[in-house]
């Protein structure tokens, strides 16, 4: 009777009603199929950069606050930072999923209470079992085709609408007409080129990512502008001597101050993610997405305040930052992430994580019942008294987990079909990836390219050197030959020209690293 309960209706006619089913464990080979809907994480990227963006300088009242002892500037920051920061969190908490699953049985009912209220009715009878899961569902993100074509119209459109706007005919239906689409110019341009750079890493990669992995990265990536911009705003113009000229002090933030301080926080930001990065491989993708994230932000600004400039100036900054700051600050970060995930495969190093965990936490055990504490509630005060876990019992058990290849997580198309949108569709079928991120294609199928530093620090070097070099020539394009006296039109023509090179370097850089990650994870399968 303990799992059923007794109702009495009106007319005093009493009526048993079971009780639902209560959860169980779910077993591990279990499948679970949803429908692929590849623009709703663009939505959500869109809803989460908003109020990053303006808690960013929220939290930029309250810094002021306390370094000018203004308590009414800090409290004010703070109440409206926390909305910001609760939406934030809404939007990234972690995601549970009811499962019912009713099963033919001969012993089973017709008729399944849910806790929910109502039923589960069957045409024959079934046995159901519930389960509360963890929403580990793949990255589902659009056809890159599709990204970039989007990308594409942008900015024709904003080169349209610039004819329409200079023309003495036109001109007023250029003005009326960037009006009515300024607002949707600004999100889709500072938000697109972003999602596409994502598939275009995602795809070229191969690698199957969780959802909720990768919107972490991309979070991080975000929270890691935070700390850059203050102490761009703060530090970086303090350290500055105030005898320096104008250009030099500029050149100085653009080319030592900002290339460090983002790279390093950035850097930071992978860092965060080192438990879970499997190898190389698995760490260029966190760290392409990490620099994706703080590109989002920047991205955010910049375009923003080039509406000031009309549809010419809006539509060249969203030429440029799309095909060349955004995948510059996503291959800088990738860099240090490769490094990481070197020190990950070549060190063991989340074996050796978990064994000083188990370590210290023994410890404490310790340390605590030797203060008189019954910490874990044996009767006893004799320390830790379970066994001792070895390094190589850690170790054995990391590479059985590892072993383990098939998602649970599966995308369905419009027609119900089962696809893979994670497969490396200009490669051999023989080219086979493991879960710890190493392709086991021969090196002799896949194409050449540029292979990362292993060292951490000759990586991180090398992502100043990169951001620093793109910094320090844009400015200087522009500042010499105004300096000589060519004048503006010259001297905007040649920084526009130089522009273009850095441009088709950094196209020319990122496509050569995509290549030589999968040549560098093929070469060390047996690492």
């Amino acid at each position: 009777m303990s799992d059923e309960k007794i109702i009495v209706d009106s007319q005093n006619r009493k009526f048993r009603i079971p009780n639902p089913i209560r959860l169980t464990k779910a077993p591990d080979d279990i499948r679970i199929a949803r429908k692929s809907s590849p623009w709703k994480i663009y939505f959500s990227m869109i809803g989460t950069v908003l109020p990053a963006f303006f808690l960013l300088y929220t939290s930029l009242f309250i810094i002021v606050g306390i370094m000018d002892s203004n308590p009414i500037m800090t409290l004010s920051g703070s109440l409206c930072s926390l909305p910001l920061l609760f939406i934030i969190l809404r939007l990234y908490r972690p995601r549970l999923i009811h499962v019912k699953l009713a099963s033919p049985s001969v012993k089973g009912q017709y008729l399944h209470p849910l806790p929910s209220g109502g039923s589960l009715q069957t045409d024959m009878k079934t046995e159901l079992k519930r389960y509360i899961i963890r929403d580990d569902s793949v990255l589902d993100l659009p056809p890159t085709n599709q990204l970039w074509f989007v990308f594409i119209s942008v900015v024709l459109t904003g080169i349209i609408i610039s004819v329409l706007f200079f023309s003495q005919s036109t001109e007023l239906f250029g003005v009326l007409l960037f009006v009515i689409i300024a607002i949707p110019l600004w999100l889709i341009g500072f938000s697109l080129p972003v999602l596409a750079w994502w598939g275009t890493s995602t795809q070229s990669l191969g690698l199957p990512t969780k959802r909720r992995d990768a919107e972490s990265w991309l979070l991080a990536g975000m929270a890691s502008a935070f700390p850059a911009f203050i102490f761009n705003s703060f530090a970086a113009p303090a350290i500055i001597p105030s005898t320096f000229p104008l250009w030099a002090s500029d050149l100085c933030l653009l080319a030592i101050s900002a290339p460090f301080c983002e790279e390093i926080f950035k850097g930071i930001a992978v860092a965060l993610f080192l438990p879970s990065i499997k190898g190389p491989k698995h760490g260029f993708q966190v760290g392409f997405t990490v620099g994706l994230g703080f590109a989002l932000i920047e991205n955010f600004q910049y375009i923003g305040i080039s509406l000031m400039g009309g549809p010419l100036g809006i539509t060249i900054t969203i030429l440029i930052r799309g095909i060349g700051s955004i995948p510059g600050h996503a291959v800088w970060a990738a860099v240090t992430g490769t490094a990481l995930g070197w020190l990950v495969k070549e060190t063991d190093f989340k074996t050796k994580l978990e064994w000083y965990a188990n370590s210290w936490s023994q410890d404490a055990v310790d340390f605590i019942e030797g203060a008189g504490i019954d910490f874990d509630g044996d009767g006893d005060l004799s320390g830790y008294d379970g066994s001792d876990i070895s390094f190589n019992s850690i170790l054995e058990k990391n590479n059985s987990d590892s072993v383990k290849t098939n998602s649970p997580w599966l995308l369905l198309d419009n027609s119900g079909q089962i696809f893979d949108q994670f497969e490396i569709k200009n490669f051999s079928k023989s080219n086979n990836l493991s879960n710890d991120g190493l392709s086991t294609t021969s090196s002799s199928l896949l194409p050449s390219g540029m292979v990362p530093p292993k060292s951490i620090s000759m990586a991180i070097v090398l992502a100043i050197l990169g951001h620093s070099f793109w910094n320090a020539t844009s400015y200087l394009s522009y500042f010499i030959p105004a300096s000589y006296g060519l004048g503006e039109t010259y001297s905007s023509l040649i920084s526009i020209i130089w522009t273009l090179i850095l441009i088709l370097s950094i196209l020319f850089i990122a496509n050569q690293l995509l290549k030589g990650i999968k040549i560098l994870d093929s070469n060390n399968t047996n690492d």
